[in-house]
C-alpha cells in the first residue's frame, strides 16, 4: 500500500493542453465569480480584480523604500504554495503496480502510449516491440494516454529511504532515477554477526565506534599491507580521512586465490582504482583494476577477479601490498 498526495498545481489538461480547466466552486463563491466577471465585461477589458490577501501584501510592500517588490514575490509565492497545499489530495493506492509499465515493471513516465484496447505501454518498451502490444497485438505507440500522464505528473511521493535520512519528495516517474542517486540507500554492516542498517555516512560512523580495531585503517594513495589466510573470504578496510569502507574479497581456487576490491557506497557512487602487489622470492606480481560499489557483501559478486598464483602463499598466509587511488 502506497499513500500519495495528488498536487494542484498544475490545472492544465497534460502537456497537449495549456488550457486550464474550471475550478468546481461552492454556492458563495459562485456569486463572487458572477461579479467579477461583470465587472471584467466592463470597458477596463484588462484589468483584474486582486485577491485581497495579496493586495494587502501590496499595499504594505509598497510603502516600504527599496524592498517592495522582493516581499511583494515572497507574499505572492506564499499564498500560491498554500494554495496549492490546500488543493492537495492525500490518496491511498493498494496497488502500486498499476503506475508501473505492464512490460518492463518500471514507473511509467510521461510519454504513455496506450492500444486501441487501453492497454499502456511506455515509449521504450513500444520501441523495443515495435509498436505492437503484447497484450492484444493492437498497434502501440502512436496515441498518448493522456490520462495517465495528467495523473502521474501530479503524484508526489517521499523516498523509499526517508527513515535512514532522504527528505526529497518527487513525481512519481521519477521514482526510477531518484533510487538510483540517492545517498541514503541502506547499507547492511559487512562485520560478522552484525545486523545495523544505515547509510553509507552512519555506516561509516557505526563501524568507526562500535567494530574499533576490527578492520585496517589506510590512507589513499598509499601502499599498506595486509595478510589473509587462503581460506579467509574477506577483510574490511576503512578509510582515516573520509571514513570509507573497503572490503578485500579472497576465494580459494584450484590454480590459486582469486582477489578483487569492493567499496561500500550508494549506487551513485564512482569506483575506485586500486593496485595490489603480490610478492614471493624475488618475483612481483602488479594486479589492476576499479572497485565494484556494494550495499552488502552478499552483492559482491563479481565477473572480474585477479588470479594470484599459489607459489605467492607463504606458509598458507597470503601477503598483499595494498593502494586505493583517490578520486581527484
Amino acid at each position: 500500500m502506497v499513500i500519495i498526495s495528488l498536487g494542484g498545481s498544475d490545472d492544465g489538461e497534460g502537456p497537449s493542453n495549456p488550457t486550464q480547466k474550471r475550478r468546481r466552486v461552492e454556492p458563495d463563491e459562485e456569486e463572487e465569480e458572477e461579479q467579477e466577471q461583470g465587472q471584467q465585461s466592463q470597458p477596463q477589458a484588462f484589468e483584474m480584480e486582486e485577491d485581497p490577501e495579496i493586495a494587502t501584501t501590496q499595499e504594505v510592500d509598497h510603502n516600504n523604500d527599496g524592498n517592495g517588490e522582493a516581499e511583494d514575490s515572497n507574499g505572492v509565492s506564499g499564498y500560491s504554495a498554500a494554495r496549492e497545499r490546500e488543493r492537495s489530495v492525500p490518496v491511498i493506492i493498494t496497488d502500486p503496480d498499476v503506475l508501473d509499465c505492464c512490460i518492463c515493471y518500471e514507473p511509467l513516465s510521461v510519454p504513455v502510449f496506450q492500444c486501441e484496447n487501453g492497454h499502456v505501454a511506455c515509449s521504450s518498451c513500444c520501441a523495443r516491440l515495435r509498436n505492437k502490444c503484447p497484450m492484444c497485438l493492437m498497434p502501440i505507440g502512436y496515441n498518448r494516454c493522456r490520462a495517465m500522464e495528467k495523473l502521474l505528473e501530479s503524484i508526489k511521493i517521499s523516498c523509499l529511504n526517508a527513515k535512514y535520512g532522504c527528505k526529497e519528495v518527487f513525481s512519481y516517474s521519477m521514482k526510477s532515477d531518484h533510487e538510483k542517486e540517492c545517498v541514503y540507500i541502506p547499507i547492511l554492516c559487512p562485520h560478522t554477526d552484525c545486523d545495523f542498517v544505515a547509510s553509507s555516512k552512519e555506516l561509516s560512523l557505526h563501524v568507526s565506534h562500535r567494530h574499533v580495531g576490527s578492520g585496517v585503517q589506510f590512507t589513499y594513495d598509499k601502499f599498506i599491507t595486509v595478510f589473509l589466510n587462503t581460506d579467509q573470504k574477506e577483510i574490511v578496510l576503512q578509510e582515516q580521512n573520509d571514513a570509507h569502507l573497503f572490503i578485500v574479497h579472497n576465494k580459494l581456487e584450484l590454480l590459486g586465490n582469486t582477489v578483487h576490491i569492493s567499496c561500500i557506497g550508494p549506487k551513485s557512487m564512482a569506483g575506485f582504482h586500486y593496485d595490489i602487489l603480490a610478492r614471493s622470492r624475488g618475483s612481483t606480481l602488479i594486479l589492476q583494476s576499479v572497485t565494484k560499489i556494494i550495499q552488502a557483501i552478499g552483492h559482491a559478486s563479481s565477473s572480474v577477479f585477479l588470479l594470484i598464483p599459489s607459489k605467492f602463499f607463504g606458509c598458507g598466509q597470503l601477503k598483499l601490498d595494498i593502494r586505493i587511488k583517490s578520486q581527484h
